[in-house]
């Protein structure tokens, strides 16, 4: 091995513990390591930056900014109040309402963003039901992050692994190609909340005053929006438009429009997403040009290529789910699928079959309060504690985990 490669490899830990233990902001290991591949000299300056403008991260922010437009017209107020309310007259029936409609805008929206505006909506139908508000708003954030599995653009991960798959000269996944995991996984995910996971969310008495408000509708830009956005996913499913052009398209024009002022979409922006994805994607790139990634599977696939097929995905997505639960799904899926792609060509499996579980599992971040906006935003809302969260979120991990490892080796073959 290289002395490169050997570099490259201590980078690649550095960074995953530095992740882990979180001593520094997000952002500046993201910075960082790009700085450190080219002062190595692993990389040319050059390409240790050059992900900062590639089309990964420019379709993932131009998202963010449409989504931002449809959060601040009041758009998704309204679709949430209407379906809530249909099914919002008891307990179950706000857990099962607050769920669908969770599930189907964090399909198309920001995970986060969704929840946001969905908690003064939920909290307004369970105070008319005389249901406590903290038997509820941890089932919206867990299923914001099960309706982000759905499609191509509901979460990081899958632009991400999309991205490097394509990079990898594999074909990319279609826009709804996730929704065959991804609707068995909530469909699942409802169930388990409706007869198990709702008898298990704690009773906690919280205050009201700090919950986010419904955001002021605007009825001409929500039309203007909503036909921008309907556009902008025909483009995408349709492939009528590069993906990351349909995207950029779509900010440029709900700000034309004034559904979104100039500042406001450049608030929308995730700078921690922005600048993990832009440092962690040369990382990848560094480990597989020096030969250091194959030099890691090499070794793992001493032991994952001696299992069948079926047991070689339970592990992949098994090790994903544990990771993400401490690390950000994003960097934990740029780091995982280059290896992931390695490790299936040496198992003679399809490579896309493992980077889907990669990305999927990626989302299950379900057991802590920190894994993934949604659960971060309700932690205090609901008055929650660490614990409230393992208790509730272990079983649906382990449904996400059977579900993702069946359906991958269904739809993958083995």
């Amino acid at each position: 091995m290289t002395l490169q490669a050997i570099l490259a490899i201590i980078v690649f830990f550095a960074a995953v513990i530095l992740l882990i233990w979180k001593p520094i902001h997000p952002i500046l290991i993201g910075a960082g390591i790009p700085i450190t591949l080219a002062l190595l000299g692993i990389l040319d300056a050059k390409t240790a930056f050059a992900d900062f403008a590639n089309t990964t991260v420019i379709f993932f922010m131009s998202l963010l900014v449409i989504g931002a437009a449809i959060f601040k017209t009041g758009l998704a107020d309204l679709i949430g109040e209407k379906l809530i309310g249909l099914l919002g007259k008891s307990e179950k029936g706000i857990m099962m309402g607050s769920g669908i409609v969770a599930a189907g805008l964090s399909a198309f929206l920001n995970d986060t963003g969704t929840t946001g505006c969905l908690i003064p909506i939920v909290s307004s139908m369970a105070k008319k039901a005389k249901v406590p508000l903290s038997k509820v708003l941890m089932s919206l954030a867990f299923f914001a992050s099960l309706g982000g599995t759905i499609t191509l653009i509901g979460t990081t991960p899958h632009i991400v692994a999309n991205g490097l798959l394509v990079d990898a000269g594999y074909q990319g996944f279609g826009f709804f190609e996730f929704a065959k995991i991804g609707i068995p996984i909530t469909i699942a995910g409802l169930i388990y909340m409706y007869f198990f996971g709702i008898k298990l969310m704690p009773i906690k008495d919280i205050s009201e005053d700090n919950l986010p408000q419904l955001a002021e509708k605007d009825p001409k830009k929500m039309i203007i929006v909503a036909v921008v956005f309907i556009f902008i996913i025909y483009c995408m499913a349709s492939g009528l438009l590069p993906m990351h052009l349909a995207a950029a398209l779509g900010a440029l024009l709900v700000v034309l429009t004034n559904c979104i002022t100039v500042e406001e979409a450049i608030d929308s922006f995730s700078v921690t997403t922005l600048f993990l994805v832009a440092g962690i994607f040369p990382l990848s790139t560094a480990l597989i040009e020096t030969g250091a990634a194959d030099y890691i599977v090499s070794g793992l696939s001493l032991h994952l290529t001696k299992l069948s097929p079926i047991f070689l995905y339970a592990a992949v997505t098994g090790i994903t789910i544990i990771l993400t639960q401490f690390l950000m799904n994003t960097s934990l899926t740029a780091i995982l699928v280059p290896m992931g792609i390695l490790v299936a060509q040496s198992a003679s499996l399809d490579p896309r079959g493992v980077v889907m579980a990669i990305a999927m599992a990626a989302s299950a971040a379900l057991c802590t309060p920190f894994g993934t906006g949604p659960n971060l935003l309700v932690w205090e809302a609901g008055g929650y504690d660490f614990q409230d969260y393992m208790k509730v979120g272990i079983p649906l991990a382990i449904i996400f985990w059977i579900v993702t490892t069946i359906s991958c080796v269904i739809i993958y073959g083995v």
